[in-house]
Parts: structure tokens; sequence; C-alpha cells
């Protein structure tokens, strides 16, 4: 492999991601004008999901989301078994699964870039609070360790005593 054709590849990366980030947010830009609320968007997300989703999907988890499958445990379920084993219905069971978590994953993505969450500005902790919550998280870690090299008995009592310093 020469340095060039690595470059170039890093590139074609680079640029692919931009791309399809652009995509993103461009699709979203359309649902949100079209939907206006990420409230309207979920009622009819079944309906969207296999209007906008499902047609973009690999064809695998197409074709798996469009195999009919018996509920387990029934009559239907029993011929089935018998004539493609269990394994057949176990495997498809499973591609059917990951269909539907691929696109509600692309469904989430979407909602994102449509709907971004509001950045609430939070008010700065001060000295105390951080002291504590980070005291706080130590002793908690301490507790939970099993293979410390130090004394985990006396690090505690002491972080616990900074504890009471600091709230004093």
């Amino acid at each position: 492999m020469e340095y060039a054709t690595t470059i170039k590849n890093v590139i074609d990366a680079v640029r692919g991601d931009i791309n399809t980030v652009n995509k993103w947010q461009t699709a979203g830009n359309s649902v949100r004008e079209f939907y206006g609320t990420e409230t309207a968007l979920n009622e009819v997300k079944a309906q969207f999901i296999t209007d906008a989703i499902i047609p973009a999907l690999d064809k695998k988890h197409a074709a798996a989301l469009s195999k009919e499958l018996p509920r387990k445990g029934s009559a239907d379920y029993v011929a089935f078994v018998a004539s493609h084993g269990v394994d057949a219905w176990d495997t498809a069971n499973t591609a059917k699964k990951d269909a539907r978590a691929t696109a509600h994953t692309m469904f989430s993505r979407l909602v994102k870039y449509a709907f971004p969450a509001e950045k609430t500005e939070s008010a700065p902790r001060d000295l105390k609070t951080r002291i504590n919550e980070e005291l706080a998280a130590l002793i908690k870690a301490c507790q939970k360790s099993e293979n410390a090299t130090f004394d985990l008995a006396k690090t505690i009592t002491a972080l616990e005593a900074t504890l009471t310093i600091v709230n004093a």
C-alpha cells in the first residue's frame, strides 16, 4: 500500500462522511418542516418507517421484515419447525429483530436531526458542590474496588473526613 493511496482513501472517507451528514441535515429539515413537531412524527412512526426507511435499508433487512413467521408456541410454529427446523425459525426471527432495530436506529437518527434537543445552559457548579460530587464518586469507586494496591479502608476514611470538613 502506497502512502498516496492511503491519503486518498482517508480523504474520500472524510468527504463521504461530510456528504452523509449534509444529507441527514437536509432530510431532518424536510421532516421538521412537514411534521412540525416530534410528537406529530412519532404518531405516524410505523407508517413513516414503512414508507421512508425500510425501502432504503439493505435488501436482507427488507427480506427479513417481509417474511411471515408463526408465533412461537402456536400450531403454525410447530408445523414450521417440523418442516424447516428450529434453527431456521430462530435465524429468521433474529434477522427480523435486527432489521427492526436497524430501522429504529435510522428513525432515531432522523429525529435527532429533525428535532435537535434544546441546549440548556446549566448553572456552573460551585466549588463545594463539585467537591461533594467528586468525593462521593471516589468513595463509591473505592467501596466497589476489589484489587486496590493501597489501603482502601484508610482511603475511604480520609475521603469521608474531607467531606466532613467541606460541609462543616
